[in-house]
């Protein structure tokens, strides 16, 4: 009988913004999440039922970091020793920064780039019903995509310490699964590590179109899409927020059996990457090659990890 894969749940993303209070009130206004408080300089927002799925800290105030759920505190202990086994440090967080995450206990570690990662068990439920800032059918975090300076590390970080999966690769970008999702962490070769963009889940296509002309009404910058991605055949749009930061509204990823899929290579083309024909001009992670229309306005600068 084949060995069900570890419980691994995407739970929250800390992205260091240069003024908390804005990005928040991008999130708020223009994307739908719900605010839910925040510790210090930091502001917290809800996307579902839990307590919050995204959180936006002081540029210096400490790491941007994804955090991953595991079942319980027998299996952090348990990645916390295969981590150490495949050489990467990590620690136990202590109770301020605990308390900072709103989970029960957690282990910091980084990936082989250097990206934070926070395991964590317990993170806080709200009991409240989610209620959106505006009508955009967001329905939850749905995928994270990470630049990766160090794939082949990487990859080795996520599948033998963490037992993740590997669902799909175009070229070296590559899509992993934690749960029966396609996929809810994405590797981009990069020459940095860092968030390289969140995605949000929404109810319908219709929610992603109805998103699509509100964010070009109030003049927020579109950078791709609508498309669809080929591997997962998610619906997608990208648009840029403060700082730089990409944001990702999704729909329709596919649903695979953990034990038995098999993992496809996709041919290095923007097609592999959106089967509708978008391409990504003004991020080099987003897309294969150079672009002859590539938007003079560029992105603001994303501070490594």
């Amino acid at each position: 009988m084949m060995t069900p894969p570890p419980f691994l749940a995407l739970a929250y993303t800390r992205i260091a913004a240069d003024s908390p209070e804005a990005s928040a009130a991008f999130a708020e206004t223009r994307l739908g999440l719900q605010r839910a408080g925040g510790t210090g300089d930091s502001v917290l927002l809800r996307a579902d039922h839990q307590g919050h799925r995204l959180a936006f800290i002081p540029r210096h105030g400490g790491d941007e970091a994804i955090g991953i759920e595991l079942a319980d505190a027998a299996a952090l202990e348990a990645a916390t020793a295969a981590l150490s086994a495949a050489g990467f440090a990590a620690r136990p967080a202590n109770a301020a920064e605990c308390r900072q995450r709103q989970v029960r206990a957690a282990v910091l570690t980084r990936d082989g780039s250097g990206n934070a990662i926070d395991l964590v068990i317990a993170p806080s439920q709200n009991a409240r019903r989610f209620f959106p800032a505006i009508d955009s059918g967001v329905a939850g975090l749905a995928s994270i995509g990470l630049r990766s300076a160090e794939i082949a590390r990487d990859i080795e970080f996520w599948t033998r310490a963490l037992g993740t999966r590997v669902s799909d690769r175009v070229g070296d970008i590559t899509y992993l699964g934690l749960d029966t999702a396609h996929h809810r962490i994405v590797l981009h070769p990069s020459d940095r590590a860092g968030i390289l963009y969140v995605c949000l889940a929404v109810e319908t296509v219709d929610h992603l179109m109805q998103n699509r002309h509100f964010l070009a009404a109030h003049q927020v910058r579109i950078l791709q899409g609508p498309g669809r991605q080929a591997a997962s055949g998610q619906v997608f749009l990208h648009v840029q927020g403060p700082d730089g930061m990409i944001y990702s509204l999704g729909h329709g990823m596919a649903e695979i059996d953990p034990l038995t899929h098999r993992p496809r290579q996709f041919a290095e083309d923007n097609t592999s990457l959106c089967s509708w024909g978008s391409v990504c001009d003004a991020v080099p992670e987003l897309r294969f090659g150079e672009s002859p229309n590539v938007d003079s306005r560029p992105l603001a600068g994303r501070t490594a990890l």
